[in-house]
Formats: structure tokens, sequence, C-alpha cells
């Protein structure tokens, strides 16, 4: 039975009471009542529990929450910076990333970013838009997703092993390298640039920093399309080498 997943800060075992906000999804969106299961989990904490509905009255919803299961991070151990892009792209790139399992999100202005203003704000609606996302993928945690920085500290601070930046016109394939680095158990740093693409000092800043350039396919693709692509191509041939290298039945 899919049971349904409800995030909740601050999660013990136990009775719980859920927050107005939870309490009406829970009650009115998705019509539970008293005895349904359902499970809960605390996105930042990295556990989950499955839980009972006992009361639902005009204080809200009150659960019994069963023992806590602490979740570890599965995976590849990916961080994707992220040049900023226009509207609500990095929404939907956060969105995506957060379901194909990244564990951790830069967003990053360069020469060609059309600058969204960091603030307090724009972090919680980004953390909003993860927390959904884990909710709907089945997800119980969601990535660190950082306030935005300018290019250079971006690839400079929390380095993962092999630095790929994307580059239509690049001569290795992200295949290529990933296949080569991948056997070392590595973790990666995928760099995605703005609407307008990277600049020729920014491509020779990051292969100066240990970055290589690397194509996906024959075309040039939007930026929140090319973050989901990559990042969907990077798992699956991190997947498929770990598979190979099994040792035979």
């Amino acid at each position: 039975m899919n049971l349904l997943r409800v995030p909740v800060e601050g999660l013990v075992s136990g009775r719980l009471r859920l927050d107005l906000r939870t309490s009406k999804y829970v009650a009115r969106v998705r019509r539970l009542s008293v005895g349904s299961q359902l499970r809960l989990f605390a996105p930042t904490a990295r556990c989950e529990a499955d839980a009972q509905i006992t009361v639902i009255d005009e204080r809200g919803v009150e659960v019994l929450v069963g023992p806590l299961c602490v979740v570890e991070a599965g995976g590849i151990d990916v961080r994707l910076i992220q040049c900023v892009g226009k509207g609500a792209k990095l929404d939907a790139v956060v969105r995506d990333a957060t379901e194909l399992g990244v564990r951790a999100i830069q967003p990053a202005t360069s020469e060609r970013t059309v600058v969204e203003r960091s603030s307090d704000a724009v972090q919680q609606r980004l953390s909003r838009v993860a927390v959904e996302a884990a909710r709907q993928s089945g997800r119980s945690d969601v990535p660190e997703i950082s306030a935005a920085c300018d290019f250079d500290r971006a690839l400079r601070e929390n380095r993962r092993e092999t630095g790929l930046i994307l580059h239509p016109r690049a001569v290795r394939s992200l295949a290529e390298v990933v296949i080569a680095a991948v056997g070392h158990g590595t973790s990666f740093d995928l760099v995605i640039g703005p609407e307008g693409g990277f600049s020729d000092e920014e491509l020779a800043a990051a292969s100066a920093l240990g970055y290589t350039a690397v194509r996906l396919g024959r075309t040039t693709l939007r930026t929140e399309t090319a973050a989901t692509a990559a990042l969907g191509a990077l798992i699956a041939l991190c997947d498929q080498v770990s598979c190979d290298s099994l040792p035979e039945q």
C-alpha cells in the first residue's frame, strides 16, 4: 500500500500534533480520517516513520507516530552548481534535482546571469520546492541549498572530487569523463551555465581549477533543461558502471 507521505519537522515517536497547515492538507485536501495510516518524514533530519491519525478536531490533526527510521543518503554524491536563470527557472531546477537525488545545490551568478536578488524569501521558496519534490518522489531528505554566490567562489568552495562544466562545444563527452572517473568511487560537481552560456574567461578559469568541459549531445539546451538532462545522464552512467563492476553470480 502506498501511504501518503507528509513532511514534518521536529518528528518524534509517540503522539504528535501536526501544525495547522499540515493538518489542513491531511484532513481537508487529502480527506484522510481517524484511523488512516500515513508516512511522515523529516527532510532536514533524514528520518521517517509510519503514523496513524488518532484525532481530527478544530485544533488540527493528531497522530500516533511509530519508531523513527534514519534514512541514509543514497546514490552518488553530486553537487549541482547552477547559474541563476530568469524567472522561476531555478525553482524548476531545484525540483528536478531533488527528484534525481542531488546532495547539494549551489546557485551561482556569472557574467551573463540575470540576477535574482538573494534573500530569505528566495531561500524559503526554494526550500519549499525541494520539500514538495522530496514528498512526491519518495525521497526522505532534501539537498542542501546554499545562498547564491559568485561563479569563482562556487567553484572553489565545497569541491567534490571530479568537476564537470557543461558546454556544447566541449571536446570531451559527459559519458567519456564520467565512465573514466566513476570507477574510483568519485563524487561530482556539475556546473550549468545561464541562458547566455559561459564566457571564454569563465571556461578558462574553471579549467584552471581542474574542471573538465563536457558536452551532452549535439544540441544547445536551455539552462533548466540542461541541468535535468545532464543530471539524469550522470546518474544513469554511474549506475551502469557500478552494475557492470559487480561480480557475476
